[in-house]
């Protein structure tokens, strides 16, 4: 909405003390004051060389123990000319609107690879191993999260512009430029620099612009070329090297940090150096700082260089003065103007001067004079206008604070017109450093506006743009001056955040007046700082605001000159505030790692929304800046969206989707919704809600300012429940024998076998049990399966039954006795059941509570068996072929019972072994074949009596218990003769066979 503000101004008349005019004036010799308290202490084997003949100008003196010039030191008395420092910038520069957006595509490259990707937009580019990632760019590639680089991973990237939430580089991986331009980061929150190589080189810069207050963390090893811009802080370690500008909020170095600093005009609050940590201005150009609180140097640190001083002026908090500190070895090249103290301690140098309030020096401390040689050529040229005068003064710049002692100290020429009107308003000719016409053409009474435009300027300045002022400070946007203007009073911010009241945002010029709060009507809390406005809170332009709802509020402030009558002086500002969520948030869910959801690292963190088949339940949260969580909200939501998606986390083209109706959204009472239709199977569920306009943000040139969108894995769903069955098994013949690997039935070839089983069935919402189907329940989402198995008789504890499960893939899971199952032969036993019962408990787990089921091993009459084969004595006929017996027995009811398998066929094969042995040696010329049931004996032409015949290569089931070693196995052996009394024929009973 517009307002009108009528601002009633007339003759302002600011006046100015008498004050240093030159940079000269303000350090005629090594050291001085210029407070009228000054006091200067010096201790033994301190000295300042450069004095007036040993005199310095202090109104009071401690000690004077040092020396100066080689001689005694004495005070004069007086102070030198002071110098009103120029108002402090905290704001000297402005980064513009940060580029968002709510990409999914992922630009990931690990191993060894080479990947390129040429896209605008990524939810985050990431490089590790030894790969190497190619990002290309046309003008602005946006970064959703982090672009980050690990290992000894590179990455390309074309030059242009990268807006990302994070840059995160460790490891001895690289950031290499495409072509010839520079690469700009403009990133929103955490710079997190740890590698040791180099980034960018003097012809192609990496640049960081960095909206948040955190640290700049660049490693300790790092060189980097590049110019830093940042709301936070720069700390430089180690060895690190930074060759740029660098303009942040503070500076800390340490370690053998070193910035080869551009020659500029820079602003910090403290700047700290210690150990050996260096600033080397660069360039010819004078190097300005203006340094609100505090400067120290510790250690061996050094501010400036013998061929490239700076200048540096300290200010002070507002409650405390500006202090500079120095210790150890430290030095400073550079002239120094201090509005507090100066102490210098132990082997400390200042190469330079100091114009300070109070002087400390103690150790072996000194100042050695050297005089300053300010800039040549202008920065910039600027205007100041006192309106209530008519009078226009010319400033010919030196450094970008258009500080008056740096003023351009040679003949320059401006000539300025009226952009508004077509109309010269002055010229100003061969003047130095500044100059006042005090009848400019203007013509303010009787035009609406005028527009200050410089038409010559010689000698050409640095920065081409022409800066204008009021004689109040009040800085003219365009160098343009209105008597009557617009304002533009709906102004957008973040809640808790901050928004500025300043002569751009309110559309023209404010004057020097006194402000005070007439209405405010809104229903959270406005500060400006920590200091809580209401009606009647005085205030000061420009103005800071934050406030803790999402609404929009009417401020109304007025402002008057102090004066009464007719010489009273009014401008009144009727605003409209708007603040809106910086971001609507899902209540996420701790879902997934690198390898996705994994069942026993997530169960507990990731959030069951529901049940496969029904509607789930999901929760949006408004926040403002800096994460800070909103009382209260209220929207109608369109646009959001639901995925289905697998355990790996990751879209598919036929993952489900669930696209959502109006939603209407209240942070207060409603922050929880329903999907719009059920989820199909158990998936992991990712939401996303996109960019949006709170209700009262959107103007007729449409939204103000946006809210974030937001998407993120929310929890998961699991099935609604599980049915358990089992079945007996069925041993093949009814028998197993100890050694082998059980058998099961089998009705035919293409049937399962007939193994004891446990079957677990997960079922959807709305499915009937005999009905159930959820092939979604697979992999990690059905590891929570933790079936235990209660062997309630020894038989099966003691030969470890292990089972193995089967996904069938229609969300069943069946468990049988792995296939290779066999029981222990050791000892002999009887014969014993094995119709054993088996008890299977399912684990409670993802709220579907827990099951039991019993069935039994095999079947009511299946058995187990000790077996083993018998080979029996034989008596062959010399010359004559023959055979030995085999017989498999097993124990029956006792070991004393000795049964006879006689169903159990074939059991000898081709790979049994058979040897014989006589004499203690083998009988190569005798070969025995195992065939079937029986071993085959050739011809044999001499008569032998009690060769050991021994079957070898028997598997284990089939070997008899060993007599003489406990608990082993042994091949089947018996005596073979071969004889000549028998007549063909004759049979003759093996009495030996029958003894033993």
């Amino acid at each position: 909405m517009n307002k009108t503000a009528l601002f009633y101004l007339t003759a302002l008349l600011a006046t100015a003390p008498a004050l240093a005019s030159t940079v000269a004036e303000l350090f005629p010799y090594a050291a001085q004051s210029h407070d009228q308290k000054g006091e200067v202490e010096m201790g033994w084997s301190t000295s300042i060389n450069g004095t007036n003949n040993g005199v310095l100008d202090f109104r009071k003196k401690n000690d004077l123990k040092g020396q100066c010039d080689n001689g005694n030191c004495t005070i004069s008395g007086e102070i030198t000319t002071p110098y009103s420092l120029p108002k402090f910038n905290r704001s000297p520069f402005e980064l513009p609107a940060f580029k968002k957006t709510n990409s999914s595509f992922e630009a990931k490259c690990s191993g060894s690879g080479t990947i390129e990707y040429v896209r605008d937009a990524y939810e985050k580019v990431e490089a590790q191993g030894s790969c190497r990632l190619h990002i290309s760019n046309t003008g602005d590639v946006l970064i959703k999260g982090d672009l980050s680089a690990q290992g000894s991973s590179i990455i390309y990237l074309d030059s242009g512009n990268y807006w990302l939430d994070s840059l995160k580089l460790s490891g001895s991986s690289k950031i290499v430029i495409n072509g010839n331009g520079e690469v700009n980061f403009y990133v929103k929150d955490n710079v997190d620099v740890s590698i040791s190589n180099q980034i960018g080189s003097p012809s192609q810069k990496v640049n960081i612009f960095h909206y948040d207050n955190d640290e700049v963390k660049l490693g300790d090893n790092a060189k980097w070329y590049g110019d830093i811009k940042s709301y936070g802080d720069v700390k430089l370690k180690g060895s690190s090297k930074l060759y740029g500008a660098v303009q942040v909020e503070s500076l800390d170095l340490s370690g053998d940090a070193q910035l080869y600093l551009d020659a500029g005009t820079y602003w910090y609050e403290e700047v700290d150096l210690q150990n050996s940590a260096r600033i080397i201005p660069q360039g010819q150009k004078l190097t300005t700082f203006y340094i609100e609180d505090e400067l120290e140097l510790k250690g061996n640190s050094v501010l400036g260089a013998p061929d490239n001083s700076v200048l540096v002026f300290v200010y002070g908090d507002g409650d405390d003065d500006g202090d500079i500190e120095l210790e150890g070895s430290s030095r400073i090249y550079g002239h120094l103007y201090v509005e507090g103290d100066l102490d210098m301690e132990g082997n400390t140098r200042i190469f330079g001067a100091v114009n300070v309030v109070d002087l400390e020096m103690e150790g072996s401390s000194a100042i050695n004079f050297e005089e300053i040689s300010a800039s040549d050529g202008v920065h910039h040229y600027q205007l100041s206008f006192n309106k209530e005068a008519n009078e226009l003064t010319a400033y010919a710049c030196g450094d970008e604070a258009c500080n008056d002692l740096l003023l351009y100290s040679d003949y320059a020429r401006l000539k300025i017109d009226d952009g508004e009107n077509n109309n010269n308003i002055s010229n100003f000719n061969n003047f130095i450093g500044k100059v006042t016409d005090y009848k400019p053409n203007t013509k303010l009474d009787k035009n609406k506006c005028i527009q200050f435009v410089a038409d010559k300027m010689t000698p050409s300045p640095d920065e081409g743009e022409l800066r204008c002022y009021l004689s109040d400070g009040t800085r003219l946007p365009s160098c343009k001056l209105c008597t009557e203007q617009d304002v533009q009073s709906s102004l957008a911010a973040y809640v808790y955040d901050e928004i500025t009241l300043n002569e751009e945002k309110l559309g023209g010029t404010i004057p020097n007046f006194n402000f005070y709060i007439t209405e405010i009507n809104g229903t959270g809390t406005l500060q400006t700082g920590n200091r809580v406005l209401k009606k009647g809170s005085e205030v000061s332009f420009p103005l800071d605001l934050t406030y803790n709802k999402a609404e929009a509020i009417s401020l109304t402030i007025k402002g008057d000159n102090g004066k009464n009558g007719k010489n009273k002086q009014e401008v009144e500002y009727q605003l409209e505030l708007v603040f809106v969520p910086k971001q609507l948030r899902w209540s996420a869910a701790d879902c997934s790692g690198d390898d996705g959801f994994v069942h026993a690292e997530h169960a507990a963190s990731c959030t069951v929304l529901g049940k496969a088949g029904e509607q789930v339940g999901l929760t949006l949260q408004a926040y403002g800046e800096n994460d800070k969580l909103i009382d209260d909200y209220s929207a109608r939501l369109n646009g959001i969206v639901i995925h289905e998606l697998g355990a790996d986390a990751k879209e598919t083209d036929d993952s489900p989707v669930i696209k959502q109706t109006m939603v209407n959204f209240n942070q207060n009472n409603n922050p929880g919704f329903q999907s719009a239709e059920p989820i199909s199977g158990v998936a992991l569920i990712q939401a996303t809600v996109p960019e949006t306009c709170a209700p009262y943000a959107v103007s007729d040139n449409g939204c103000m300012l946006k809210t974030d969108g937001d998407i993120a894995i929310v929890g998961r769903t699991v099935p609604d429940r599980l049915l358990i069955t089992a079945g007996s098994g069925k041993l093949e013949g009814g028998v197993a024998y100890r050694g082998k690997a059980v058998v099961y039935h089998q009705d035919d070839e293409n049937a399962l076998p007939q193994s004891p089983y446990f079957s677990v069935m997960a079922c959807a919402a709305g499915q009937q049990d005999n009905e159930c189907e959820l092939p979604s329940y697979t992999g990690e989402f059905a590891a929570g399966l933790d079936l235990y198995a209660s062997l309630t008789d020894e038989l099966l504890d003691g030969n470890k039954l292990q089972w193995q499960r089967q996904d069938v893939g229609t969300g069943e899971h069946i468990w049988r006795p792995e296939d290779s199952f066999a029981f222990d032969k050791d000892y002999p036993v009887a014969e014993q059941s094995l119709h054993i019962p088996l008890d299977l408990t399912l684990a409670d787990h993802d709220e579907l509570g827990g099951l039991t089921a019993s069935t039994y091993f095999a079947g009511e009459n299946d058995t187990l068996r000790f077996g083993f084969i018998t080979l029996m004595d034989a008596e062959i006929p010399v010359n004559k072929e023959g055979t030995m017996f085999t017989k498999l027995h097993y124990y029956g009811e006792s070991l004393k019972q000795l049964k006879e398998d006689t169903g159990t066929s074939d059991y000898l094969t081709e790979s049994s072994n058979v040897k014989a042995v006589w004499g203690g040696n083998p009988m190569e010329d005798l070969s025995l074949i195992a065939d079937g049931k029986v071993i085959e004996v050739p011809p044999y032409a001499s008569e032998l009596k009690d060769i050991i015949v021994t079957i070898e290569g028997l598997h284990d089931w089939l070997k008899p218990a060993d007599k003489d070693n406990e608990g082993g196995l042994a091949d089947p052996e018996a005596l073979l003769d071969i004889t000549g009394r028998f007549s063909p024929g004759e049979r003759t009973f093996n009495r030996r066979e029958a003894t033993r």
